[in-house]
């Protein structure tokens, strides 16, 4: 009993259990950026809502900036059509199975009601028409039939529109097969009349009530599809780049001869074409339809009106798009507001051609159609967060409103000739009041391939962009584009392309790339590190700033004679003078020799320092005074050959590592046969030395042996990759004695090397002229040589020392001094605390050694609840890790116990892990595709939703309910969706199995606080598979308690006759573990 006691080890008390469960819960909140791979959109003039479906079965809708809906099919298949049934905030989705799907906006939810399929290669669905009614949908196929769809009960109705039927009102003189459905539309003002258009060329004006042809009309040209006018007249497009236009009331010709705009020459065909009034002109938009010969390889959205005619040019395919009209006069009331929440009982007087919204394969692309260039409009979401790819990201909280707004005004004038300043046009829904909540001012830093580092507004439910910091305009080269020169065409292009978008995928000079990028708010410093060993140093200004950059380069390797470099050369800084508008300007630039790629970058802004790491060794830079103050290199000596940046080969050969694979092998069998574990290690005050037990193989059966530690092997010593510099970090802490704190440097390495550095920095009067020192303090060797992960420095009370200036501007309170302070080193295997300055370990927790994993990412984050029984608020700060399994952990210090445990990132996804960046309010933002964030928290109380919702006219749905108290609505149904909802994971309903919650097929809710994949880890009394294990012993006496076991199964069997009379039987069956042996 004292072993099972052992074992278990000690509990939370009750009171810190119920604290635990208001501070700390797992949640999926929102995703920003653009979705991965879309494949449909649809847009709702109604409801003015957006909808885009993708590859991965996801569905969006948004309306105006915060309102959001997702949805997420069951099984993870690519949608291909997106339609809206008006006035209902319903949505029909077909997928490519040929499955359709009804889903409705439910308070703040996007879910799916209903779901029906046909089947057979004939029934293929090819195209769709919602009635005006909006009693049928009409569907139809390649087969050439047309089913239709009640919407009300989501079956097949037995009216079929057979082609057959068709073929027998068309003239005699059409003999071909017409083919597959390629369009099906209502007529306006004749909802009886629908025209078909079939694949190969003729188009059917059909009485739906007499079952007739009204009009049938013929091309030779195979079509692509239909649109009607306003008059009642249509256009047809063809797969040769030509349309025509067609009267219903004249002869079946059409009005004029087939119009190729780009002709004479064979075009591509125009999938796609649509025709409105504008100032009383047609306005005709289509895609397609260039010049094959020429331009196959163009991806265009061509608008004429008038002696207007610009082919917008995008980077990427185009999908869809859709011309958004204003809304109608009998939308809008005299103030201009919108009756019934939006949304006019009666049918609204359709307005003007408003935008034009194109959904490429990479953006989407807003046009202002009512201003007279036809400029980009500024997306308030669905931004391109990879319109160059993201390399790396900072979070950063607690902007100054001084800065953030001089921020704004700064990116507002680099775009201020490139959008247009109308009002965003899609603003269906409407938001939920949020009472006394102040905006956020938090900043998301990505940096980029192309040498950009790009600000977004990351406090509220939409991801804007708010600045863009260049690198590449302070160096110079063959690759790299001068933007002061630009190259102008007397001649005028045909066809008028117009380049359109902000998708760029290509890089002038792959050295450009940012690998780490730093900003320190209170004093507007910036910090850009690139692939080239360079490191920008810039200062936020309010004034225009012209002239040279200083350049200054350390040679890390200076010690090392016989030292080689085999990379690629440095960038050329240019030289003269270089102008910078306001915003951030480049003061310094620090040139690292060997140009090899940064590894990590910290910057001191009270000191003046920044300090950057590479593949070789680190450097300590005062940018203040432009002079270098110390170079460390960490190569191993016998390493003289500089192969890379990041040398990957571990230089052994294949017949070495099998043969270590063998000894450890054999090693864990003798250790298992002998029945036990030998000794610990011998532990030193500063290094840490995991236990060496048996380890455990991957298939390993929960009731085959008593749980042990993995055994963690040391790390080889000729490994090449040692010498990576991992952190960097600065703090002022006791190093030298009790008494007086030191500035200092901490570095740790990918072998385990911890180097501490000791800085003298001159008061605020000899700043200027006297030098900064630095020197080797102490230095630390983890036994097991993992590589340092993050180091951060406690104060007497336990919290991380605040950043630099916050305490000088008020932001934070002073570092407690009383006590001893004391340091976490996070190596990628465990967390071990040291007390300063004497370097004793205090407490570690060994996480590769009890879960297997590795650490990725360490930081700090704060939680805070109101204790409903003294009515304060009680406020801690606890440690945040990320493992290469993708869990998020939360350790509270300094007692290092596990308070937290979440299945956040699905462990395939490695650039999900990689990219993951933690905020200071326990959330944290990962990218899940190239194109889109995922954000998560892990705070009870914390959490950035999407707080909206859609109102409905009355009698909109007939089983719909009063949306009175929508707000209480919505936190009943989240309440009662958190038992059993499964959250959307990267796009796919699957999620990542966990310690306690197993996989679950239901839909992910929009906002929803599922507790999913999540392990609150104190609980007393609770019986699990490790106590049983150490209750039950290992090994012999694990198998003799089992093969004394007995199973006693009692079957009851219950008849009832048709008299009411019951008669029950039982039969027990007793089966001893020895009789099975």
């Amino acid at each position: 009993m004292f072993k099972f006691i052992k074992a278990k080890g000690s509990h939370s008390s009750a009171e810190r259990q119920k604290l635990q469960k208001e501070l700390f819960s797992y949640r999926r909140t929102l995703q920003h950026g653009f979705p991965n791979k879309p494949t449909a959109l649809a847009w709702d003039p109604s409801l003015r809502l957006l909808g885009i479906g993708t590859a991965s079965g996801a569905i969006k809708v948004f309306g105006k900036p915060g309102v959001e809906f997702y949805g997420q099919h069951q099984i993870p298949i690519a949608v291909t059509r997106l339609v809206f049934l008006p006035n209902v905030g319903r949505i029909v989705s077909l997928c490519d199975d040929n499955s359709l799907h009804l889903w409705e906006v439910n308070k703040s939810s996007l879910v799916e009601v209903k779901t029906q399929a046909l089947e057979g290669k004939l029934k293929k669905i090819s195209a769709i028409c919602v009635e005006s009614s909006g009693n049928h949908l009409l569907l139809g196929t390649e087969g050439g039939n047309i089913y239709l769809l009640d919407l009300h009960t989501f079956t097949m109705t037995p009216d079929i529109i057979y082609q057959d039927i068709v073929m027998q009102n068309v003239p005699e003189d059409y003999k071909l097969n017409p083919g597959a459905v390629e369009s099906v539309v209502e007529q306006p003002n004749e909802p009886n009349h629908i025209l078909i258009g079939y694949n190969r060329g003729l188009m059917v004006i059909w009485n739906r009530s007499e079952n007739t042809a009204v009009k049938t009309f013929v091309s030779s040209q195979q079509l692509e599809s239909v649109c009607f006018h306003e008059d009642g007249s249509f256009t047809s497009s063809h797969n040769d780049g030509s349309y025509m236009n067609w009267d219903i009331c004249d002869d079946d010709k059409p009005i004029n001869e087939p119009i190729t705009t780009y002709g004479p020459f064979p075009c591509k065909a125009i999938p796609k074409i649509i025709r409105k009034q504008l100032d009383g002109s047609p306005l005709i938009a289509f895609s397609g339809g260039l010049p094959r010969a020429s331009y196959n390889d163009k991806y265009t959205v061509t608008v004429i009106h008038d002696t207007k005619h610009v082919v917008f040019d995008f980077t990427s395919k185009v999908i869809d798009f859709v011309i958004i009209e204003s809304k109608g006069q009998n939308d809008l009331t005299e103030s201009g507001e919108s009756l019934d929440n939006g949304v006019s009982n009666g049918s609204p007087s359709q307005g003007e051609p408003e935008a034009l919204i194109v959904l490429a394969d990479e953006e989407l692309v807003a046009i202002d159609l009512l201003s007279d260039d036809w400029k980009m409009m500024n997306l308030p979401y669905l931004v391109s967060l990879h319109a160059s790819a993201v390399t790396c990201n900072q979070h950063v909280s607690g902007v100054p409103e001084e800065l953030w707004e001089q921020l704004k005004d700064a990116g507002k004038a680099q775009t201020n000739n490139l959008y247009s300043n109308r009002k965003w046009p899609i603003d269906g829904g409407d938001l939920l009041c949020s009472k006394g909540q102040q905006p956020r001012r938090e900043l998301l830093l990505t940096g980029h391939e192309d040498g950009t580092v790009r600000f977004w507004d990351a406090g509220g439910v939409t991801l804007t962009p708010i600045y863009k910091f260049s690198t590449a305009q302070l160096f110079t080269g063959e690759d790299i584009a001068d933007d002061t020169v630009q190259s102008q065409d007397d001649e005028e292009e045909w066809p008028p392309f117009r380049k359109t978008g902000v998708f760029d995928p290509y890089s002038d000079d792959p050295r450009l790339a940012i690998k780490r990028v730093v900003l320190c708010p209170l004093s507007g410093t910036l910090v850009v590190a690139g692939t080239a060993g360079h490191v920008v140093v810039a200062k936020f200004d309010t004034e225009v700033l012209t002239g040279e950059l200083q350049v200054t380069t350390m040679n890390i390797v200076s010690d090392r004679d016989g030292f080689v470099w085999k990379g690629y050369d440095q960038l050329t800084p240019r030289s003269g003078e270089i102008h910078q508008p306001r915003g951030f300007q480049a003061t310094s630039i620090l040139q690292l020799h060997p140009p090899a790629a940064i590894t990590c970058c910290t910057v001191q802004a009270d000191w003046g320092l920044v300090a950057a790491g590479t593949a070789h060794g680190f450097a300590l830079f005062d940018y203040r005074k432009q002079k270098s103050v110390i170079v460390k290199c960490t190569l191993n000596p016998n390493d003289l050959t500089g192969a890379g940046d990041t040398p990957i080969s571990r230089r052994k050969s294949f017949k070495k590592s099998l043969r270590e694979s063998f000894r450890r092998l054999r090693k864990g069998r003798s250790t298992r046969h002998a029945g036990g574990s030998p000794s610990n290690a011998s532990t030193g005050g500063q290094t840490s030395s995991p236990s060496p037990r048996s380890p455990v193989s991957d298939n390993f059966s929960p009731l085959e042996a008593k749980p042990v530690e993995r055994q963690i092997e040391a790390r080889p010593v000729d490994d090449g990759m040692g010498s990576i510099v991992r952190c960097l970090y600065f703090a002022r802490t006791f190093i030298i004695n009790v008494q007086n704190t030191t500035p200092t440097l901490w570095a740790g390495t990918n072998s385990g090397r911890v180097y501490v550095f000791t800085i003298t920095v001159p008061n605020s009067q000899k700043r200027d002229t006297d030098d900064v020192l630095c020197q080797i303090g102490k230095e630390i060797q983890l036994q097991h040589k993992a590589p340092v992960i993050g180091i951060a420095v406690l104060d007497g009370s336990s919290k991380p020392l605040p950043e630099p200036l916050e305490v000088e501007k008020g932001v934070a309170p002073l570092p407690d001094t009383t006590q001893p302070h004391r340091v976490v080193i996070a190596s990628e295997e465990q967390f071990k605390i040291f007390a300063l300055p004497s370097l004793k370990a205090v407490c570690k927790y060994k996480l590769t050694a009890h879960e297997g994993a590795r650490v990725r990412r360490m930081a700090f984050g704060t939680f805070s609840c109101y204790l409903s029984d003294t009515q304060t608020k009680h406020t801690e700060v606890n440690l945040l890790c990320l493992t290469n399994l993708g869990d998020c952990v939360v350790l509270s210090i300094p007692d290092l116990k596990r308070q937290l445990n979440a299945a956040a990132v699905r462990r395939e996804d490695i650039n999900g892990i990689s990219s993951l960046v933690f905020t200071r309010d326990a959330e944290a933002l990962y990218l899940h595709s190239s194109s889109e964030l995922q954000r998560i928290s892990l705070s009870a109380t914390q959490m950035t939703g999407a707080r909206c919702y859609l109102p409905l006219p009355e009698g909109a749905r007939d089983e719909g309910g009063s949306e009175i108290d929508i707000e209480g609505q919505i936190h009943a149904d989240q309440q009662q969706d958190n038992e059993n909802a499964a959250p959307l994971v990267n796009g796919t309903g699957e999620s990542k199995e966990s310690s306690v919650a197993d996989k679950n097929d239901e839909v992910r809710e929009n906002g929803e606080d599922t507790l999913h994949n999540m392990t609150v880890s104190s609980s007393i009394g609770d019986i699990t598979i490790d106590s049983v294990k150490d209750h039950l012993g290992s090994g012999e006496e694990l198998a003799s308690r089992l093969s004394s076991l007995t199973v006693t199964k009692t079957t009851v069997t219950t008849i009832s006759n048709q008299s009411g009379e019951v008669t029950s039987s039982s039969i027990t069956t007793t089966t001893s573990n020895q009789e099975n042996n």
